[in-house]
């Protein structure tokens, strides 16, 4: 009686710490690849990583015209991923490089800053969505 006791307790524990890692790994590659868009210019495919809230209140042709630093970004990475205990909010932390021309100087500035984004769980398992705050 006592193993099966054991297995209740022990299989949705280690099911939760899967999806915990799971989605610290789905968020950091969502993450990326959304900042891989904004890099890029593609506004359209960076949209895509929003929530549904957010599209539903802001039309994509003013989400183009609202984004800033457009140009400026010459690198984002995604440092780190971790995610409450529920497993439907996670935090990225990203270092965001910007280069910036300056007069006088041969080769653009760079400057870098780590920045927090929140990601949250929309949806089916692996629906990860991005946060604008």
């Amino acid at each position: 009686m006592s193993s099966r006791f054991d297995w209740v307790i022990l299989l949705p524990l280690c099911w939760m710490l899967t999806a915990c890692v799971s989605g610290e790994t789905t968020v950091k590659q969502a993450a990326q690849q959304r900042w891989n868009a904004l890099l890029a210019g593609d506004l359209q495919q960076a949209y895509q990583y929003y929530t549904d809230a957010f599209k539903q209140t802001v039309p994509f042709e003013h989400f183009r015209n609202s984004v800033q630093g457009l140009g400026l970004w010459s690198k984002a990475q995604v440092q780190k991923v971790s995610c409450d205990t529920s497993g439907s909010q996670c935090k990225a932390e990203v270092e965001v490089t910007v280069a910036m021309k300056m007069r006088g100087l041969p080769k653009p500035v760079e400057t870098s800053d780590l920045i927090q984004e929140t990601w949250t769980k929309e949806g089916g398992f692996s629906d990860w969505r991005y946060v604008k705050k």
